[in-house]
């Protein structure tokens, strides 16, 4: 369940609607070696050669590196309303690349991005806020706009918002949400890349040289192979899960829940998690118990965690060695008449199964 103040905060600012990604053709972002990169295009994974000639230049990626032609093809791209082009042109001004460096031209271009759906401008812009880079300092500003990039997956924008809960700077206290938050970041980007992040914490004054190596750009520069065997086997699994076959109905569930070649959607993953584990599918039994531990997408709660376990060890393999182990650390931070209900419950989810 959200603490209170998270409801609140949640009211108080105007989330900012996801686009639909109607085609698999990038499998996540990509770095240059096709790793996985810690900044999600704000779960839209849609090719776009404007962008991807832009980053080519700004990056020197199979051409000289053209600032200056790097500036005009995001331009292109942010014309034809590409969010991530947007933000990439805020942080390219904040840097000072083919330009002088203009703070404001930044926050302007973070900003339009933001209200396109980009979790990155909207965490770029907390940073700003956070540590006064153009405008005085607000940690609670702050805290606005990383809610916003957080609740659309943005590991380091979870971090950051935890960070604020934990100490109470500018933001009520709330440790159980702090560490809900950090949690959630920790599953959602590099570690090292998240405890770095945390380094800005221990700089006084941050300026916009402090801050500009901690900002968030965004691309999908994906090869087009691999972009099209992703689509086409999303499409296999798809066809596989809408038949019931519960280990299609996890793997789908895990690429919801990550956002790999697919916009990230954790309830959508809980429900397929819900009808795997229904089957008797351990590994999805004990990502549902995961998610209820977290709260994430569905109700936070130890009993129906504790329940889904329960179905999880009756597996003769490895699967229910783990769960069972879990299961027994969980009782000890419940009461046994809550046990009890999560044994009960625990039959009936067994029993649709049948």
């Amino acid at each position: 369940m959200k603490s209170r103040y998270i409801t609140r905060l949640a009211a108080s600012v105007s989330l900012v609607a996801l686009g639909a990604c109607s085609t698999f053709d990038c499998p996540g972002n990509c770095d240059d070696r096709g790793n996985p990169s810690l900044f999600p295009a704000e779960m839209v994974a849609r090719a776009d050669p404007a962008l991807e000639e832009g980053r080519a230049y700004q990056r020197g990626i199979g051409v000289p590196r053209d600032y200056a032609r790097a500036l005009r093809s995001y331009e292109i791209a942010a014309a034809a309303g590409d969010a991530r082009a947007m933000n990439n042109l805020g942080v390219m001004a904040l840097q000072g690349r083919g330009q002088v460096p203009n703070v404001g031209k930044a926050s302007d271009w973070f900003r339009k991005a933001a209200a396109a759906g980009s979790a990155a401008a909207s965490y770029n812009l907390g940073l700003l806020s956070e540590f006064g880079v153009g405008e005085p300092p607000s940690p609670a500003k702050a805290a606005a706009s990383y809610l916003i990039a957080a609740q659309q997956g943005h590991p380091l924008a979870q971090r950051r918002l935890a960070v604020l809960l934990e100490g109470g700077r500018g933001v009520p206290a709330d440790p159980e949400e702090s560490r809900r938050l950090f949690e959630m970041s920790a599953m959602g980007g590099d570690r090292e890349a998240l405890e770095k992040i945390s380094g800005i914490d221990r700089q006084k004054g941050a300026g916009p040289e402090a801050v500009v190596a901690f900002l968030a750009e965004e691309h999908c520069d994906c090869d087009v192979r691999e972009r099209k065997k992703a689509a086409e086997g999303m499409v296999e699994l798809r066809r596989l899960a809408e038949r019931g076959d519960a280990p299609a109905q996890y793997n789908l569930g895990v690429r919801f829940l990550t956002g790999k070649g697919i916009t990230r959607d954790a309830a959508e993953a809980a429900r397929l998690f819900t009808r795997a584990a229904q089957q008797g599918h351990a590994p999805a039994a004990r990502q549902l118990a995961l998610m209820h531990l977290r709260g994430e997408a569905v109700a936070r709660s130890r009993i129906l965690a504790h329940a889904w376990l329960n179905l999880a060890a009756r597996d003769r393999g490895q699967e229910g060695v783990a769960a069972r182990a879990e299961m027994e650390s969980l009782e000890a931070s419940m009461s046994p008449s809550e046990v009890a209900e999560a044994q009960r419950r625990a039959a009936s989810y067994a029993s649709i199964g049948r």
